[in-house]
């Protein structure tokens, strides 16, 4: 069995939280209905299945697994209309995060992303795994490699910015963000080095807060201060990145899938963005990854509810009342 030592202290975090209140939605299959089983069972999740009774209990007959622990919300045999309701079920509070079951991605997030959804935050909804390498010194985040294909300069900086808020609830409390690209210079036919170079730029303004950012800069330099060296880059955070960001969806998705094919990285990600983290489970997602994807919500979700303390607690010492 793989070590997973930078994944572990995540885990140890975790068990010191109370389960999270999670909506499953549309689990009509096996392993919908086992990571629901195997998160309460851990402990991480205080579990929601939300979708039809009738096939959720045909599923797990067939699968033979024992659901009578676990709290059902009916809804009619679509998988959108389930999406819907854990919707609602999130913008209520009645749930703390979102995990996709056995419907498309695109049905999920569609409901999510509604006008009238009530779960839109300030930025728009962006991806990011946590990666942890075997035998790497130090895990980082990438993003963005599931939602956002072609990012204009401006959804990079909302990219940026929410992987800086995962990084700091994940532990990493000064975080070090790499903006990659294919070379280290600013070049017109690469249009991703200025737009890193901007994004770099930005962070020196404020206009992204809570991190340092370079770019350009390429991934062996980011990730190995004697790549950069050799490179001849001068870099503050070389070898110490917490954060890559990378160009497109495209160029993400490659560097992921060489990653865990050719050194077995556990790559566990989340949707941010919304007023609650989102679980994108793929078909082809191991338990462990989706049982990893489960505790990198609790810890998003935790420090979202921090935050959200921070305003009334202010105000309570002030004597100001926030309005509801």
């Amino acid at each position: 069995m793989i070590s997973r030592p930078h994944f572990q202290k995540l885990v140890e975090q975790v068990r010191n939280f109370p389960p999270m209140k999670t909506a499953i939605v549309y689990p009509c299959d096996r392993d919908s209905l086992q990571i629901a089983l195997s998160g309460q069972f851990a402990g991480y999740l205080d579990p929601v299945l939300v979708g039809p009774e009738a096939r959720i209990a045909e599923a797990a007959a067939q699968a033979g697994l024992d659901l009578s622990r676990i709290e059902r919300v009916d809804t009619p045999d679509e998988p959108f209309a389930a999406a819907q309701q854990a919707v609602a079920l999130a913008r209520n509070g009645a749930v703390s995060a979102l995990i996709k079951g056995s419907l498309y991605p695109d049905d999920l997030m569609r409901a999510v992303a509604a006008p009238d959804s009530g779960l839109r935050g300030e930025r728009r909804l962006t991806h990011a795994f946590y990666v942890d390498v075997p035998n790497f010194a130090r895990p980082f985040l990438l993003s963005d490699a599931v939602l956002n294909i072609a990012p204009t300069l401006a959804a990079k900086r909302e990219i940026v910015q929410n992987a800086i808020e995962m990084a700091r609830a994940v532990g990493m409390t000064a975080p070090q963000v790499a903006v990659l690209a294919a070379v280290e210079g600013v070049t017109a036919a690469l249009p991703a080095t200025g737009d890193a170079a901007s994004l770099a730029k930005m962070a020196g303004q404020g206009l992204i807060n809570g991190a340092v950012v370079e770019g350009p800069i390429t991934v062996d330099s980011a990730l190995s201060a004697a790549a950069a060296r050799a490179n001849g880059i001068e870099s503050k955070i070389a070898g110490e990145v917490d954060v890559l960001i990378v160009p497109s969806l495209e160029s993400g998705a490659m560097m992921l899938q060489m990653l865990t094919a050719m050194f077995s990285a556990l790559a566990a990600g989340v949707v941010l963005g919304a007023r609650v983290p989102i679980v994108l489970a793929s078909r082809s997602d191991t338990m462990e990854v989706r049982m990893a994807s489960c505790v990198l919500a609790s810890l998003v979700a935790h420090s979202m509810q921090i935050v959200e303390k921070r305003p009334a607690a202010a105000a309570a010492e002030s004597g100001v009342r926030v309005a509801a």
